[in-house]
């Protein structure tokens, strides 16, 4: 018999190994998540059954690239030859290579004895570029302390490799597909190009009014604009001017070599025309980042690939980017091929035909100096924006020029005037006047207020029986506006007409009307345009009576995008359907089929009446059309029938920004009706330095841009600048 001490001693034994055993996750003690399929199972069926549930295990854990999971299930033999991150790297790596989507298993057949056991499975991976692959391959499993565990190698992963081999996936890239405009012209594509830039310091005086001849004739600059930009830069540093593609520049090429100063520095890659037209919108490319190669390299790409990085590049990367192809192949420690295992070839990007109407955009884009601004074009019966501008803007071609232009790259990232920042969809302001359309819809779906409402405007007027507040006919010593109706208070743009009405609802308990008014408008929330957009800010309810007063002026705590300014102008325009904006009309693979083709997408419709919405149409037709309308001087000689609203948001600092809103009514079947929204950062008065951007938009469009709508105030001509820094010009009107 026993003794007491020798069974003791027994018992504390088995208790540590079972303790050792489970803090080692021992080997097959987790319950498998794929249910093994019926198998043939030879030998000890219990020790087969066993083995094969470890398999399972195993290979479940794989599925979900639990790597940790599936290390514990190894034997300690396998443990000690390989650690976990040289598993986990291997695992990883294999993924990569074969670009592993993912997997799926059968389990085949077991044996099993007292000490080992064998289980075959069948393996089907998934994978992104070469479609599947199957394998069928034998575990071996030894028993440690009472559990099955893996005898690894890998052979494993894959059963042609071995210690000795590894996997090498071979890329072939396709061609990047091109972005084009509504009529097919080209706005990014992906070819050679040639960027062509001036160091003044190594021009020769004697022929520098050549090089600004030269430069004129090939760019969108004029020589005395290209001038100044010379004399501006320091001597030593590289100015680009323009990037061309190799067909473009070729009759100028050679006499361009031929001049002191002027870089020419060829490329193959990402190429916009123009110099970018819309960057914003189009966005640009940039190298993998170091974080994300390991992703991208698993989706098939070549680790020193480039991405879309903002704009349509990013928002249709997929697209645009095409099918990869390539070759896996076993090679040796040498890097020798041994075998190819698959293969596939590359599909070409599809091309991604926009909304935007080139030659409107680039000549927006020349009208706005160097003002920090922003313009909307919207056509108001689809949602498609056929320009979008915001400025001042950049040059994506320089995210791939390498060092020549790591300067102006840097000033993209550190100019106070925010470049890359996208003004019209992230841009987020108060909206100033412009609200009084929609302050004017919420007085009148109260029944509180009729069109035909009377007041008399002064220039202040006593609110909440706390505050003066002033109209803006004082600051500019003008007199008082007088009565009113409440539509001819819209055209008169009366900020005391807005306070009462701020004043009433609030005091009749409908301190949620504004606020409830201005989202059923779409403001406060994105708009679900395709390109990144910010949501804007419109409060749950005024709160206090003051509060009530300023939102009805659209000041407070209203901040606004000018993207959902014209979004909700447009539905104006055409009755009360507030459209989704829209920058793409259909993609075309490299076959040629056009697939998601552009339908318009109705978002919401304004929660107002017929009656109310004829009031405010009324009230924006005389604002440009009426003497006393505030738009109406900024509006003369135009031909083509508008509506608009001028409007000046007051700022914390500096100057107001300037707003002008408006739609056409011309119901031209060859033009369709557009709406259009104007912001200048700090411009001072909406009637003086966004309604003559409103103009010109306007009449580019109608006269398929031959008419510029007049001089701008900051030009000499159109298009030509007349000072560096433009101001505001005092107006008695906003």
């Amino acid at each position: 018999m026993v003794s007491l001490r020798k069974q003791f001693s027994l018992i504390i034994f088995v208790v540590g190994v079972l303790i050792i055993s489970l803090l080692l996750g021992a080997c097959g003690s987790t319950t498998p998540t794929q249910e093994p399929a019926p198998t043939l199972a030879q030998g000890d069926l219990s020790a087969a059954a066993g083995a094969q549930a470890v398999v399972g295990q195993f290979l479940s854990a794989w599925q979900e690239e639990d790597f940790a999971g599936m290390y514990v299930l190894l034997s300690t033999l396998s443990q000690d030859a390989v650690s976990l991150e040289e598993f986990e790297e291997a695992y990883r790596d294999a993924a990569e290579n074969m670009t592993l989507e993912s997997l799926s298993y059968q389990l085949l057949s077991a044996m099993g004895g007292d000490h080992s056991a064998e289980v075959s499975f069948r393996i089907t991976f998934d994978l992104l570029l070469l479609g599947q692959l199957r394998r069928e391959n034998v575990v071996h499993l030894v028993r440690e302390m009472d559990e099955w565990c893996i005898q690894w190698e890998q052979s494993l992963i894959l059963p042609e490799l071995t210690a000795e081999t590894s996997l090498q996936f071979v890329h072939q890239s396709p061609s990047r597909g091109r972005i084009l405009d509504r009529d097919g012209a080209s706005l990014a594509a992906y070819e050679d190009a040639i960027s062509i830039g001036v160091v003044p310091g190594e021009m020769l005086s004697t022929q520098a009014d050549l090089v600004y001849q030269m430069l004129a004739e090939i760019s969108i600059y004029d020589i005395e604009t290209i001038q100044s930009m010379v004399e501006a830069t320091p001597d030593d540093w590289y100015l680009p001017i323009v990037t061309l593609s190799q067909a473009e520049i070729e009759p100028h090429i050679a006499a361009l070599r031929e001049l002191s100063g002027i870089r020419i520095d060829e490329f193959r890659s990402r190429y916009y025309v123009d110099g970018g037209i819309a960057p914003h919108v189009l966005g640009y490319t940039l190298h993998i980042s170091e974080d994300d190669v390991s992703a991208y390299v698993r989706r098939g790409y070549s680790p020193d690939e480039r991405i879309g990085s903002a704009g349509l590049e990013e928002a249709y990367e997929e697209a645009l980017s095409g099918q990869r192809g390539g070759s896996l192949y076993l090679v040796d420690s040498e890097g020798k091929i041994q075998s190819l295992i698959a293969a596939s070839e590359p599909v070409d990007g599809k091309s991604l035909y926009t909304t935007l109407d080139k030659d409107l955009q680039m000549n927006l884009q020349a009208s706005l100096d160097d003002l920090r601004a922003a313009v909307v074009v919207m056509e108001v019966d689809t949602g498609r924006v056929l320009a979008l501008v915001s400025n001042p803007d950049f040059d994506p071609n320089v995210f791939d020029l390498g060092e020549a232009d790591r300067e102006l790259l840097d000033s993209y990232f550190t100019d106070e005037d925010q470049p890359l920042f996208n003004r019209a969809t992230q841009g987020q302001y108060p909206l100033g006047s412009i609200f009084k359309t929609v302050t004017m819809a919420a007085a009148l779906e109260s029944d509180l207020f009729q069109a035909s409402s009377s007041f008399n405007c002064g220039h202040r007027l006593w609110v909440c029986d706390s505050v003066w507040l002033e109209d803006w006919t004082l600051s500019y010593g003008t007199a008082a506006s007088g009565e009113l109706t409440l539509v001819e208070g819209l055209m008169r743009s009366c900020n005391p007409w807005f306070y009462r009405i701020g004043e009433t609802l609030f005091s009749e308990g409908m301190e949620d009307a504004l606020p409830e008014m201005a989202k059923g408008f779409g403001l406060g929330e994105a708009t679900g345009i395709e390109i990144p957009e910010a949501e804007g800010n419109i409060p749950d309810t005024t709160g206090t009576c003051v509060n009530s007063t300023q939102m009805s002026i659209g000041q407070g705590e209203i901040l606004v995008t000018p993207l959902q300014v014209a979004a909700y102008f447009a539905a104006l325009a055409n009755g009360g359907s507030r459209y989704q904006p829209s920058l793409v009309t259909g993609i075309k693979s490299a076959a040629g089929e056009m697939t998601d083709e552009f339908t318009p997408q109705v978002a919401g419709t304004l929660p107002i009446s017929d009656e109310t919405l004829d009031a405010v149409r009324e009230g924006l037709r005389r604002v440009v059309e009426e003497t006393r309308g505030t738009g109406y001087w900024a509006m003369q000689g135009l031909d083509i029938p508008v509506s608009g609203k001028t409007g000046s948001a007051q700022t914390p600092s500096g100057n107001s920004h300037a707003w002008f809103a408006g739609y056409s009514r011309l119901k031209d079947p060859q033009h369709p009706d557009i709406a259009v929204v104007v912001l200048v950062e700090n411009g001072g008065e909406g009637s003086a330095m966004a309604a003559p951007v409103f103009r010109r938009a306007i009449s580019l469009y109608f006269s398929d841009g031959e008419d510029a709508g007049g001089v701008m105030p900051w030009e000499v001509e159109p298009y030509i600048t007349a000072t560096p820094d433009p101001t505001e010009t005092p107006t008695s009107t906003e």
